[in-house]
């Protein structure tokens, strides 16, 4: 696992809590499948491998959402799932950890794919004193969310004594620093082909096309769905250049329906409006920047010819 790549899915993460929490916040199953899966995922606990993950773990009378598996036989850790929004209560807390404590499980979690709390389970003291990691994904920086959910990094929680990672120092692969507090990120307009600001940068707060056309942005993947509403309208995207390929040819990014070649659905769709395309933005920040990039070199147009306004 790279830092990167779990700065990537953090902040997709980010990005479909505030495009879709209604939904969200309506359903258990929609959360765990668009944020806590995900995430579990990315932390080396693949849910579709029954090795390492059992879902609807029997405790019991009683079941644990999951029960993550390490090299012995009785589960690392247990995870309840809570929808979206759910205030979670000391009772739910306590019976998490009863759950745990009844199989001789040392660790367990509870989420509501936004919130995310881990404990010790055996520890003999009050339930805040047994609390190793609390956190909200929506509103604490990606960089420093991928330090602090290392926590739960498979490895570190199968050998039985998890450690808790360092101060956020570095937050990739390349050891580039932290982006910088957002009151300290350089202002004014930019070249898309020129903007790279490391993970974790809010979106610009707006982007101009070439004839002047300007659009206001609260979130990244709006950098790709205008880029597709502004081509359609000059007429220079239409239905026989597409569907958009991603890195894996498997995948599509842009098409008229939204599907892959394979006919699996889009894993975050958007119905781009007044166009016919459907747009996939289960993507993080820096492959929207890239795909919107090639977008309009397909259509024919310059990515440096293409601004965004960082701040205000």
């Amino acid at each position: 696992m790279l830092l990167a790549d779990l700065v990537g899915v953090i902040e997709t993460l980010k990005q479909r809590i505030q495009a879709h929490g209604a939904t969200l916040r309506a359903n258990e199953i929609r959360t765990r499948t668009a944020l806590i899966d995900p995430l579990l995922t990315a932390l080396g606990w693949d849910v579709s491998d029954p090795a390492l993950v059992t879902p609807e773990y029997t405790v019991g009378e009683g079941r644990a959402d999951y029960a993550l598996h390490g090299p012995e036989s009785i589960p690392a850790a247990m995870v309840e799932a809570k929808r979206l929004g759910h205030a979670l209560s000391d009772d739910e807390r306590m019976q998490m950890l009863n759950y745990a404590n009844a199989r001789g499980v040392r660790y367990a979690a509870v989420t509501d794919g936004d919130v995310w709390e881990f404990y010790e389970v055996f520890k003999q003291a009050p339930l805040e004193d047994r609390r190793l990691l609390s956190l909200r994904v929506a509103n604490t920086p990606a960089h420093e969310l991928a330090l602090k959910l290392l926590l739960l990094w498979r490895p570190n929680v199968a050998s039985g004594q998890p450690v808790a990672a360092g101060s956020p120092v570095l937050v990739n692969g390349n050891g580039d620093p932290p982006p910088e507090p957002p009151s300290q990120l350089p202002t004014g307009w930019v070249a898309l082909s020129g903007y790279d600001l490391p993970g974790g940068t809010p979106p610009p707060v707006a982007i101009r096309f070439p004839d002047g056309t300007e659009r206001v942005m609260t979130q990244w993947h709006e950098t790709l769905t205008h880029t597709v509403e502004w081509l359609f309208a000059k007429g220079t995207l239409n239905t026989s250049n597409v569907p958009l390929t991603s890195n894996s040819p498997h995948r599509y990014v842009v098409n008229t329906q939204p599907t892959h070649p394979d006919g699996s659905s889009f894993g975050n769709p958007i119905d781009v409006d007044g166009t016919p395309f459907w747009v996939n933005i289960n993507l993080n920040a820096g492959q929207i920047r890239t795909y919107t990039r090639i977008l309009l070199q397909h259509c024919g147009v310059s990515p440096d010819t293409v601004q965004l306004q960082i701040g205000q």
